[in-house]
């Protein structure tokens, strides 16, 4: 089997504190679909009774293991529990940090959204104003006359939106710029 990096194994599972309950010794009555786990952890037997799969749990335990003992590696005089104390607030802030970064990217896909909602209402009124440019010219054509003062406004009005959204895109794409810029 293929040894995964912490940070690898941390991107596959997500710890679900939630649901799941640790114990030693006797077991207490559960109710809906919980799933015993016995997993040895820091040479000690646990029981753990929550509803991830046997899979996640050996996922888990093993991770746990791995950063228990790196802990103790680094830190050789600190105790058991010093060094399940330290564990907790590396996977604690780890999973800090990830509710952090999912916020972050719900806000975008919000902001996205919205800009998107925008784009289609200006491409639906420029359609229309495209329509109906189209059709006074064929009227005008038909006609041979000049524009009146309302056609003209509309005319007018249909070069702005024109002009809007090529102004957008550039803007678009100096923002885009401006956020490669600022990676590298």
């Amino acid at each position: 089997m293929i040894k995964l990096s912490i940070v690898k194994k941390l991107d596959i599972i997500r710890l679900s504190l939630s649901g799941v309950f640790f114990r030693r010794g006797d077991m207490r009555k559960m109710t809906e679909e919980k799933i015993r786990y016995k997993a040895s952890i820091a040479g000690k037997n646990y029981t753990i009774i929550g509803k991830e799969s046997h899979a996640h749990m050996d996922l888990v335990s093993e991770l746990a293991n791995e950063q228990l003992a790196a802990i103790k590696e680094s830190a050789p005089s600190i105790s058991a529990e010093q060094a399940s104390v330290l564990l907790a607030i590396n996977t604690l802030s780890v999973q800090v940090k990830l509710q952090e970064k999912i916020i972050q990217l719900e806000d975008e896909i919000k902001r996205l959204k919205t800009e998107a909602a925008n784009a289609e209402d200006l491409e639906s009124r420029l359609d229309e104003l495209q329509k109906n440019e189209k059709e006074l010219r064929k009227n005008l054509s038909n006609e041979k006359r000049e524009l009146s003062k309302e056609e003209m406004q509309h005319q007018i009005e249909v070069q702005k939106l024109l002009n809007q959204q090529v102004k957008e895109k550039i803007q678009k794409n100096n923002h885009k710029k401006l956020q490669n810029h600022g990676k590298k």
